[in-house]
This record gives C-alpha cells, sequence and structure tokens, in this order.
C-alpha cells in the first residue's frame, strides 16, 4: 500500500498550485500533484492540453473532407486510421487527474513500483533506474533528475514550497 504521509494544509509548506482544491485542513500525499516519478502533474497536464487542441483541431479537419470514407478505398489506411482514431480519442478524453489518483499510464513500472516499496517518490531510492529509461527520452530537460535531486535534498514539504 501507498504510504499516507499527513501534512497539515495550513503549515505553509505547500503552495497551492501543487495541491488539489481540499476544503480540510488536512491533506493526504496523494493530494500533492508531483507524481511518484517527480514529474509535476500541473506541467504535464499543460503539455497534454496542447497536444489535445492539436488533435482536436486534426480530427475536425479530417471529419470535415470525410476521411473515414476515404480509407475504406485504400486498404492499409484503414489499420492505421483505425489506431490513429485510437490515439485520438486517448489525446482528447478528460484531463489527467495524476498517477497518485489513477491517471496516468495504468502500465508505469515506476508508479507499480513505488507503491511496492511504499515510497512517496522516487527520490527515495537512490538512483534512477532503469524503469525511467523510456521516460527520460520523452522528457529531456532534466525536469525529473532535477525535482527528485531536489525532493533527497530538502525533503518534499520544503521542495515543492520553493
Amino acid at each position: 500500500m501507498l504510504k499516507t504521509v499527513i501534512l497539515f494544509r495550513f503549515s505553509n509548506n505547500i503552495p497551492d498550485y501543487l495541491i488539489k482544491k481540499n476544503k480540510t485542513s488536512v491533506l493526504k500525499m496523494e493530494d500533492i500533484m508531483i507524481s511518484y516519478c517527480g514529474l509535476d502533474c500541473y506541467k504535464c497536464r499543460e503539455k497534454w492540453a496542447e497536444i489535445s487542441k492539436a488533435a482536436n483541431i486534426l480530427d475536425e479537419k479530417l471529419k470535415n473532407i470525410n476521411f473515414n470514407e476515404i480509407v475504406k478505398m485504400i486498404p492499409f489506411f484503414k489499420l492505421k486510421y483505425n489506431g490513429y482514431l485510437k490515439t485520438i480519442r486517448f489525446f482528447t478524453k478528460k484531463e489527467c487527474p495524476g498517477c497518485r489518483n489513477n491517471g496516468g499510464n495504468p502500465f508505469c513500472g515506476i508508479r507499480k513500483c513505488a507503491i511496492k516499496k511504499e515510497f512517496t517518490t522516487c527520490a527515495e531510492c537512490e538512483e534512477i533506474c532503469k524503469k525511467f529509461k523510456p521516460l527520460l527520452k520523452i522528457h529531456t530537460d532534466n525536469e525529473i533528475q532535477n525535482t527528485l535531486a531536489e525532493i533527497r535534498k530538502l525533503g518534499i514539504n520544503k521542495m515543492v514550497n520553493k
């Protein structure tokens, strides 16, 4: 089970932008919007919103030219178009609630490992493991490494308050 860390909302240790809206004075770790791997959920949501907007525009343009009928005339397109539709639907669904709240990649090995080890974040491991390899190919800006290093150095409460 996930280790539950109780944080006091009015201690000013956590800035508002990293906390889900909660009317109680006590928050659990799942309310902090930093993933197990160290990504800031709100930054991810901003990127997701851009992709979702572009996907909706492309989808609408393809509908306007009846692209679903065009692919019927070209057999190998049909399979690719069905895959495209699944991808578009994935990116245009509701906003991700964060991996602590059943969002994100359901097959994420990082999340599974952190939960199994009862870690709040992967900063509790000594180094970034091989499970990060695919994620580091996407996030080439060192956000993950920098966040985990800060959490190790300062602790999560102080790190998110910076």
